[in-house]
């Protein structure tokens, strides 16, 4: 808490932070509580005149606030009522807000709501790896929202495989000699491979485990699939059993490239390969399948559930082995080949080739010793003792020759326009003045929660987001839609710098009367707050079109600029990348008004304000293929599993991500005389960013150079002992996690209730949840009687399931959404069901012994810390008593 020295510091504060002529008003305003004799002395005894007078203390700010309120000194009066809560006890709700709290079912809740005093915010720690602890960390997955049988990628039936004459198959060659057509052929290779390309197959053969190191373009997963080909063909040539099977797992940090690094694979022919999302199962392709594409999380989940075995499996080949997003699910994985010792870990009575693939390495300006250091770490993590490189130099040139360059490839540094500038510092300002009041204002913010990060400050969205988890532990309904709101207000204020003023008002104001609106029956908090934003957006939205000045983001109109030009010539295309779906669609909107233009947009399916589906994402890729599109707006992470030949020019919008992404980007442009740039202003980090993120390629380079002085031995010394440290390392984490866990599960019953995220609402109990396939769900008779169905006019159907609409929050004060409504085509009876998307619920849970309660935020079902029970289904369908079917509506409704 607090101190009188520090809030007599406050006061020094607000005396710099005034001028003479708001000191003057300031003291104006005090009247008759400062002695007309005093009223000219300096501001800091002016305040002690107030302290002595009782009008101010450090529990008690209201009047300076108000004070301040008045003079419209916003940001100071934010900083006294900030200050004044730190001090203040825990404020309950007034009666009447209360009694507007949707929990109005609470009687057939477990126990009542604990107090309102917020004593279990979560630290930074704990949010960020409750946030990241995802089933994929940048795999973003729409989880139990989605079918659990979405059709896999292959949506045609596979031709046959051709079986190979294994017998006129030369080992031998494909290990160390040239690689005639005639062999190609006998191995049934279409596509001729360049000699590095045969160079890096032939030595990682050599190598056992190793790492591949390729610049990106060098066609690193057509060198894996050869691996892939060599493997399979080694084993059935060895074998004398019958049904001897090849299995092996191709795995990809991103979703989106799933597709993409399926079609690479299969161009090598003779394998049975397919491509698992997210929505599937592993194990059920295991059998009728040579190689397995999916996500690092999905392979660790069949690990953990030891529906895989490690001894079962000939190779694994982990793509963008580097990335370090993933490598916690990359390590995750390696640790059930190299933790013998754990309990719950299989043994591995055969272990399986380990090939990473990696195009950068990311050491930037590192000496030699560090270089040393961090591929034995990379090495030592993935079971292998080689870095596989090119190593010829004949071999070197071919590459440089063959890995397409942009023929313009250039940073756009936008400058400053006063008009431009004046307008959008001009509405930041007002858009960061409401975010103030909206805190300060006793009406719209009862509660008086302040984030404890400034407005200005690196990470206040971060503290926006921690303070909300914590209003939504503690079931207080009023503060998170306070919090919602400003959230899409300042994440609006910060597409002020690359979008137009008029576009960003216009989807501020449209966005916040679809939720609005969405709500059936809002509480007077939500009035406030919205007639209060619509307001101001209204008005300055009409001062806009009334000045008459058009006045456009000059990045805007440079972007539009390059994609005219470019778009002269008749087959051309463009792909433009942008940080963020808003932006995506707001662009697309924009260029509509260019005729010349035809644009698309295309994003993640795990964006908030995304709507398409993946057969709509197929059709807006084929068409951009075609023609039809000329431009196309995608997010960082899509392009990322883009392959479009067609693509000639590549436009970066202000945005840099990590050096793979900056690299991947520039490959996209393929045809002849394809550009690349990056649209930014030179003042701006976006800038240094991509030009660290342009030494990155020149960086591999010294990093191979630096790996080829290296002495064998002396290198797989040093891997020997790092691995050995590493080994220790991960026994010790994992049998403390292990211990904790079978803690926990042992002395976890569940008691308790499913509630509404934003707003408590009940929803049925806990131990009533149970698991089918991918989804999570109340199985309860009246769990029907507690949603919001929002039934969908053109139902999404799947192979065994069909997606009808839209489960909504029961309560009218709420609406929002739970998850959606699934009918299972195979079990009909005890259709339809209602997956719950985790980030949209909470689970209160029961103490047995002593009746403490506890609420449980995760962004993840399979992260909460006990088991789902798995829905049993009988034999006989004939038992009416599973579920609810909502197809048998009540008289009532």
């Amino acid at each position: 808490m607090p101190s009188d020295i520090d809030f007599r510091e406050l006061l020094i504060n607000l005396d710099d932070e005034m001028s003479i002529e708001e000191r003057k008003r300031f003291v104006f305003l005090l009247g008759d509580d400062i002695p007309r004799r005093k009223r000219d002395e300096p501001l800091v005894d002016i305040f002690t005149i107030l302290i002595d007078r009782g009008r101010i203390s450090r529990m008690n700010c209201n009047y300076l606030v108000e004070i301040l309120t008045r003079m419209k000194l916003t940001a100071l009066a934010y900083q006294v009522a900030r200050f004044e809560t730190k001090n203040s006890p825990s404020i309950s709700l007034p009666p009447e807000l209360e009694n507007s709290q949707p929990i109005s079912n609470a009687d057939i809740s477990s126990a009542a709501t604990d107090d309102n005093r917020r004593t279990n915010a979560p630290t930074l720690e704990e949010f960020w790896n409750d946030i990241n602890a995802s089933d994929a960390m940048i795999i973003s997955d729409y989880e139990q929202n989605t079918p659990i049988d979405t059709k896999p990628v292959i949506v045609k039936p596979e031709s046959p495989i051709i079986p190979l004459s294994l017998e006129d198959i030369d080992l031998k060659v494909f290990e160390n000699d040239s690689w005639s057509d005639e062999f190609l052929q006998k191995i049934n290779v279409n596509i001729h491979p360049y000699e590095y390309q045969r160079e890096l197959v032939q030595s990682a053969i050599q190598a056992g485990n190793t790492i591949i190191c390729l610049r990106t373009g060098g066609g690193k997963t057509f060198v894996a699939a050869l691996l892939l080909k060599y493997y399979s063909i080694k084993k059935m040539t060895l074998s004398n059993e019958n049904g001897t099977k090849f299995l092996a797992f191709f795995i990809v940090p991103r979703r989106a490239m799933l597709k993409q690094q399926l079609e690479k694979l299969k161009q090598i022919g003779n394998l049975r390969i397919i491509a698992c999302d997210e929505n599937n199962d592993v194990t059920r392709y295991i059998n009728n399948y040579d190689v397995l594409v999916c996500t690092p999380q999905k392979f660790l989940n069949g690990l953990k559930a030891k529906t895989i075995l490690l001894s079962d499996i000939d190779l694994l080949c982990f793509d963008e082995c580097h990335d370090t997003v993933v490598r916690n699910q990359y390590v995750g994985i390696m640790q059930y080949l190299m933790c013998q010792k754990i309990a719950h870990i299989p043994p591995v009575s055969s272990s399986p080739i380990i090939i990473g693939l990696t195009a950068v390495i990311g050491l930037h300006r590192s000496s030699s010793s560090q270089i040393t250091h961090h591929l034995a770490v990379l090495c030592a993590t993935f079971n292998c003792f080689t870095i596989t490189t090119v190593m010829k130099k004949e071999n070197e040139i071919e590459l440089e020759q063959y890995v397409s360059r942009t023929s313009e490839d250039e940073i756009i540094c936008i400058n400053k326009q006063k008009a431009f500038d004046s307008l959008r510092l001009s509405i930041e300002s007002e858009l960061k003045n409401l975010i103030l009041q909206l805190f300060l204002n006793k009406d719209t913010n009862p509660l008086r929660i302040f984030p404890e990060k400034d407005f200005d400050m690196n990470g206040y969205e971060q503290n926006l987001e921690i303070l909300k988890q914590s209003e939504q532990k503690n079931q207080h309904f009023s503060s998170v839609i306070l919090i919602n709101y400003i959230l899409a207000i300042y994440r609006h204020l910060r597409a002020l710098t690359d979008l137009t003023p008029e576009l960003v008002l216009s989807d501020l104001k449209d966005y916040f009367e679809m939720i609005y609106k969405s709500r059936e029956h809002p509480i007077d908090i939500d009035t406030l707050i919205y007639e209060k934003c619509q307001n101001l957006f209204k008005k300055k939205l009409t001062e806009i079109e009334e000045s008459g000045q058009v006045l456009s983001n000059p990045k805007l109109d440079k972007l539009v600029e390059l994609l005219k030009k470019h778009a002269e010539k008749s087959n051309n295309r463009a792909l433009a990348l942008v940080e963020r779906t808003f932006y995506a669609k707001k662009i697309c909107e924009f260029l509509q008004n260019h005729s010349e233009l035809k644009p698309c947009w295309l994003v993640s399916q795990s964006g908030v304000d995304s709507k398409k589906s993946n057969k709509k994402e197929d059709s807006i890729l084929n068409d951009f293929r075609t023609g039809v599109y000329n431009v196309m707006i995608s997010t960082d992470v899509v392009q990322a599993g883009l392959d479009i030949p067609e693509c000639s020019l590549v436009l970066r919008y202000d945005f840099v991500p990590d050096s793979i992404g900056t690299v991947q980007a520039r490959v996209r442009a393929r045809t002849v005389g394809c550009a690349y740039y990056l649209i930014t202003t030179k003042d701006s980090q976006n800038y240094m960013k991509e030009l660290d993120n342009r030494q990155c390629e020149q960086d591999l380079k010294e990093v191979l150079e630096t790996w080829k002085g290296i002495s064998s031995d002396l290198f797989k010394e040093q891997v020997m002992k790092k691995q050995t440290s590493l080994i220790t390392e991960w026994n010790e984490s994992l049998t403390k996690t292990l211990i904790t866990e079978t803690t926990m599960l042992k002395n976890i019953e569940l008691i308790g209730d499913v509630l509404c995220r934003a707003c408590g609402y009940l929803l049925g109990k806990l131990s009533q949840v149970r698991q089918h396939g991918q989804s999570y769900f109340i199985s309860d008779h009246d769990f029907y009687n507690r949603i919001e169905e929002k039934v969908s006019s053109e139902p999404q159907e799947y192979l065994k399931t069909l997606v009808t609409g839209k489960a909504l929050c029961g309560s009218k004060n709420c609406r929002t959404e739970l998850g959606c409504i699934q009918v299972l085509k195979d079990y009909q009876k005890i259709s339809p069901i209602y997956p719950l998307k985790c980030e949209s619920i909470k689970i209160k849970l029961i103490e047995k012994e002593t009746g403490k309660e506890q609420i449980i935020l995760k962004k993840k079902w399979k992260k909460m810390p006990f088991t789902i029970p798995l829905l049993e289904i009988p034999c006989t369908q004939n038992n009416d008593d599973i579920f609810y079917d909502a197809f048998d509506i009540l008289p009532s409704d």
